[in-house]
């Protein structure tokens, strides 16, 4: 039986929006060159070699920011990227409901991964949930991906992978996966096994 592998970013939850990332910067005192920086020093952060504070630090260093309050830049990030899509979440439950193997990898911050379960509840309906955070290493890793496909007990020619990020569709078809990029819930319905 196939299984489906879901990213959760851009996914399941909503991308961030042009508000949310207006107000990460507000609350860094910083404008949009700081996304790129963001970005690079992202995945330290995702697979925790860097702890909250430190991934701010190194923001605030590389952008050339007065000190921020790292209360508040966690609390704007995470806020600014937890918002359900609301199609995606009832065709997952309608996946549960059937019985299809769901599992979920994404790349995540500790605090983040914490929060964001407490929020959503049905992560936990799902039959495997992989994040970077717990397994110190984030996508395009081929590791990463062998994780997931291992805690969802299925080998590639068994998982339909799905997520929003060109990079990771191309990383898990490179591993032999079958991955679909994803453009919406029909995109997901068209390979539902």
């Amino acid at each position: 039986m196939t299984a489906l592998l879901f990213d959760l970013f851009g996914v399941l939850l909503t991308e961030r929006t042009d508000a949310g990332r207006r107000r990460v910067e507000r609350a860094i005192g910083a404008d949009e060159s700081m996304w790129p920086i963001y970005e690079e020093l992202r995945p330290a952060y995702n697979v925790g070699d860097v702890s909250d504070e430190r991934f701010w630090r190194q923001v605030q260093f590389r952008a050339g920011l007065d000190p921020i309050d790292i209360p508040e830049a966690v609390a704007a990030d995470w806020e600014s990227t937890s918002a359900e899509d609301p199609a995606m979440v009832a065709l997952v439950r309608e996946l549960i409901d059937a019985r299809v193997r769901l599992g979920l990898l994404t790349n995540i911050p500790a605090g983040l991964a914490k929060q964001v379960r407490a929020k959503h509840g049905w992560i936990d309906s799902f039959d495997a949930v992989t994040m970077s955070c717990d397994i110190g290493v984030a996508k395009p890793d081929p590791r990463a991906f062998a994780v997931a496909a291992a805690a969802l007990h299925a080998g590639p020619k068994e998982l339909i992978y799905v997520d929003a990020d060109p990079v990771n569709v191309a990383a898990a078809n490179e591993a032999g996966w079958k991955a679909v990029l994803f453009t919406g819930p029909e995109s997901v319905r068209k390979v539902l096994p």
